[in-house]
């Protein structure tokens, strides 16, 4: 017997529950990987970097930054960008708040072997929390919504332009450091294992989620 399909609503709530979700398991996985001490996340490393320059809360730059990447967005889509899609400057405040919130619980790893399983764990949560978010295809977090639109104008994959997007923040995050300290912020190990390994987690999932996300 065929599975009985949801109704518009149900399916309504479904996706906002599961896009929710994935909201709350990115901002932990990337809040986990500030923790490692081996290197913040390429998703948050530009804003990581000016805030410890700027003094400035991380969550405030961070939304500022989400901010850009949705002008970038329009410009990369032109007239196919939908007035719908600047929602995700409101769902990024969701984020910031998160990220906030969590890296006032989350304690620092103390030895190596902690920092390079708290890194595998933050690598990922990262991942399927970018999966959830563009899988629904509601509103993406800014930062996964551009990787996912960079991908598709080089005619490649999510995955793909995850990699090129976390490329790019960590050789900016790099310039910014050594042009206005002389010294490299927020950058390590962890970053480019991060760079490494999340857009095939992200690769992993995207596929695999989108058959159980599809009936929604």
């Amino acid at each position: 017997m065929k599975p009985k399909e949801p109704s518009q609503k149900q399916s309504l709530i479904g996706r906002i529950l599961i896009y929710l979700a994935g909201i709350v398991i990115l901002a932990f996985g990337i809040t986990l990987n500030t923790k490692t001490g081996l290197g913040v996340s390429p998703i948050i490393s530009i804003p990581f970097s000016i805030s410890a320059l700027a003094g400035i809360n991380l969550g405030t730059i961070t939304f500022l930054f989400y901010t850009l990447l949705v002008l970038l967005q329009i410009l990369l889509l032109g007239k196919d960008f939908k007035i719908f899609q600047l929602l995700q400057i409101a769902m990024s405040l969701i984020t910031s708040l998160c990220i906030d919130l969590f890296d006032r619980i989350l304690p620092q790893a103390p030895n190596l072997p902690l920092k390079l399983l708290l890194l595998a764990a933050a690598i990922i949560f990262t991942g399927l929390g970018a999966s959830l978010t563009v899988g629904v295809r509601i509103v993406p977090n800014p930062a996964d919504g551009f990787a996912d639109v960079l991908g598709r104008r080089l005619k490649k994959g999510f995955g793909f332009g995850k990699n090129v997007f976390d490329l790019s923040c960590i050789i900016i995050s790099l310039a910014i450091g050594l042009i206005f300290s002389g010294r490299i912020i927020g950058i390590g190990l962890g970053t480019i294992i991060s760079m490494i390994f999340t857009g095939r987690v992200v690769a992993f999932c995207h596929g695999r989620l989108a058959k159980t996300i599809e009936p929604y």
